[in-house]
């Protein structure tokens, strides 16, 4: 299973990040304790690679996240629902 699915698995079963009036937010340190089990520096990576750029709306494959702040991240709608689907 690719990180992305264990990720959206998580965030399904509100394990890592909290849920508000406008959806999930990831935060760094939570992430990285719930994914102790990687041991490279992906973990460190993984949340900046998936993040939407500026100017942008929509998800991609590999672009779902929107950074609200430092080390904070909120889920697109969208990618929950796909992965609900799944």
């Amino acid at each position: 299973m690719q990180l992305k699915e264990r990720v959206l698995n998580a965030i399904i079963s509100a394990e890592p990040g909290r849920t508000d009036n406008d959806g999930v937010i990831v935060e760094t340190g939570e992430f990285k304790k719930y994914f102790s089990d990687i041991k490279s520096d992906y973990v460190n990576s993984f949340l900046p690679a998936a993040t939407i750029e500026k100017g942008r709306c929509s998800i991609s494959h590999t672009k779902y996240l929107f950074r609200i702040r430092k080390g904070a991240y909120r889920v697109h709608p969208d990618a929950i629902k796909r992965a609900n689907k799944n």
